[in-house]
């Protein structure tokens, strides 16, 4: 009796359990059955696949991340559910999205699902249009076959997942997801729409394909699109990466995204001339065209068109490891016009064919670059561009000016952008140096005459930035009439007060004539030392020289006439002098 006992209490708690278990699964099932009862009433012939569909969504004990599998296998990664050869898959794993639809729209039917919809590895027929529903649970299609076009127009659900699937075009526009929009590994042939939605996760499309739509997109200036998500407000990440491919346009105009833009390990091929357009695009974060740091594997980004980034605010742009390809008569390359972006990286980008970089009126914070990296002459717009810091290799002004001469015409802005940025770190010299380059630049763009003229300012006062350049030549003009006033007083063609008051003869204590001090007088315009008052050429006389063993002739004129050069050179010399001291030549 005393063994007895323990053993029926076990066995009762034994029988309770199974009790609980039997009563559990019922429990859990009776959904699951009253949902494939509901729908036999609105379907005839359900498939295999529908069964297991509504079995799946009506039951209340399904694995986590499990599926309601269309196939032999619940494995996404299992051959038998690639939709790559959904042409060998039987009418078994055929699901109508009729049914689809009613799970989704009727109240009697959305009670009896608890769960979501999750499909996998199915061939969906028809045309599944969502339009303008509210769902209240996620909608996963994974690793599907859909044909014909999907219609999710101003639906709102929690999540939606399309990842694997193949696909042909689906619109979205306005689609509100309150978490995440998955499209892993998709392919989409017929464009993919999703302007001005909402979605408060992320948006994934790693791996994916995108094909453009054989309609072209009115009113948007973009040719045919890929991918549009003009308007899209997300708060999370949006990834484009990892063996992603576009062969038209992706549109992110007027976007707004809350975390990092990713585009890496990807292709774009751009239909008429545009890859990516994120005009207007607001990053609160970061966004990457080519390497990003966390994302291992891939590398780089290739882009065949142009990127459009104009009036687009980020907090960074990071343009790494990044390909611009594209036909030499279209335009292709890099546009971030008027755009402001507190950092920004140009670092292993190659252009081809002609491939321009436009930045003209941009507003960076800090500008990290290789200037061997920019565009050929003539494909770089700089005209506007403003920055505070400047990093990378070459920062010095010598580097930084062959980079502003890759501009096609000459704009003054961008030289005293330069020059602003090398005087705020100190480099006065630097910045002179950049502002007579550009200085140069612009007489030489008015003709030769002005070229001249300002090789003239350039060589005697750096156009006002060098005013002690002009100390130089005044010296070298006085020194140069040295030896020729003494050259003059040797051959005696040097007269006393000539013309005005000629002395006798024979008065004692004529002022001598010092050819170094009347080189001075003759030059300096507001300094008498009295050489001039006393002496000046006769230009009837001449007279032999002997200088170092050589004789040689000197006339009168010919001194009189260096003489007039030398008081005007030190007129002007002296005024540009002054205007230089005084700014009055600078253009900064």
């Amino acid at each position: 009796m005393r063994l007895g006992r323990p053993r029926a209490i076990s066995a009762t708690l034994l029988f309770a359990a199974i009790i609980v278990i039997i009563t559990d699964h019922v429990v859990s099932a009776a959904p699951a059955l009253e949902l494939l009862k509901l729908a036999e009433g609105e379907f005839s012939n359900l498939t295999p696949a529908e069964t297991a569909l509504l079995k799946f969504a009506g039951s209340l004990r399904s694995e986590p991340g499990g599926f309601a599998a269309a196939g032999p296998s619940g494995k996404p990664d299992d051959p038998s559910n690639d939709p790559a050869h959904a042409d060998n898959w039987g009418k078994e794993r055929e699901v109508r999205a009729e049914l689809i639809e009613w799970l989704c729209v009727d109240e009697s039917a959305k009670k009896l699902v608890p769960r979501g919809i999750r499909l996998l590895g199915a061939r969906i027929t028809g045309k599944l249009d969502l339009a303008h529903v509210t769902i209240p649970f996620a909608l996963t299609l994974r690793n599907c076959s859909i044909g014909e076009r999907m219609t999710f127009e101003n639906m709102a659900l929690p999540q939606l997942d399309l990842s694997g699937c193949y696909t042909g075009e689906i619109d979205a526009e306005n689609i509100v997801i309150h978490g995440n929009l998955l499209m892993n590994d998709l392919h989409a042939s017929g464009g993919a729409s999703f302007p001005n939605s909402t979605i408060g996760g992320n948006l994934l499309a790693r791996g994916s394909h995108f094909t453009h739509s054989k309609v072209e997109a009115e009113g948007l200036g973009l040719g045919n699109m890929a991918l549009d998500a003009g308007g899209a407000q997300i708060r999370g990440v949006v990834e484009f990466c990892c063996g992603f491919e576009a062969d038209g346009a992706v549109n992110l105009a007027n976007a707004a995204i809350g975390s990092d833009m990713i585009f890496t390990g990807g292709t774009f091929n751009g239909a008429n001339d545009v890859a990516i357009d994120a005009n207007a695009a607001n990053f609160s974060s970061a966004a990457f065209l080519g390497t990003h740091p966390l994302i291992t594997g891939y590398r780089g980004v290739h882009v065949n068109g142009l990127v459009q980034m104009r009036v687009m605010r980020a907090n960074a742009l990071v343009v790494q490891d990044a390909t611009f390809s594209g036909a030499p008569n279209e335009q292709h390359g890099f546009d971030l016009r008027s755009s402001s972006v507190r950092i920004f990286v140009w670092l292993n980008v190659t252009l081809n064919r002609g491939a321009i970089v436009d930045l003209s009126g941009a507003s960076l914070g800090s500008l990290i670059d290789e200037p061997r990296r920019w565009p050929a002459p003539g494909k770089l717009e700089l005209d506007g561009l403003t920055y505070d810091q400047l990093g990378g290799p070459a920062i010095d002004a010598r580097s930084r000016l062959q980079w502003l001469a890759l501009q096609p015409e000459f704009h003054l802005q961008p030289y005293r952008q330069l020059a602003k940025l090398l005087r705020n770190n100190g480099d006065d010299s630097g910045a002179a140096e950049v502002l007579i380059a550009a200085e140069d630049r612009r007489y030489a763009s008015h003709g030769r005459a002005s070229a001249l003229g300002g090789g003239f300012l350039n060589a005697t006062i750096g156009y006002g930035h060098k005013p002690l350049r002009t100390i130089g030549w005044s010296v070298l003009v006085i020194l140069l009439g040295w030896p020729i006033v003494w050259a003059a007083k040797r051959a005696g063609v040097m007269r006393p007060t000539f013309p005005e008051n000629i002395p006798h003869s024979s008065e004692p204590g004529y002022e001598e004539l010092h050819p170094l001090l009347y080189s001075l007088d003759a030059f300096l315009p507001f300094v008498n030392l009295h050489q001039e008052h006393y002496w000046w050429p006769n230009s009837k006389a001449a007279g032999d020289c002997v200088v170092l063993g050589h004789k040689f002739r000197l006339r009168g004129s010919l001194v009189r006439h260096y003489l007039w050069l030398q008081i005007f050179s030190g007129w002007l010399l002296s005024a540009i002098l002054i205007a230089g001291v005084t700014g009055l030549m600078r253009s900064d």
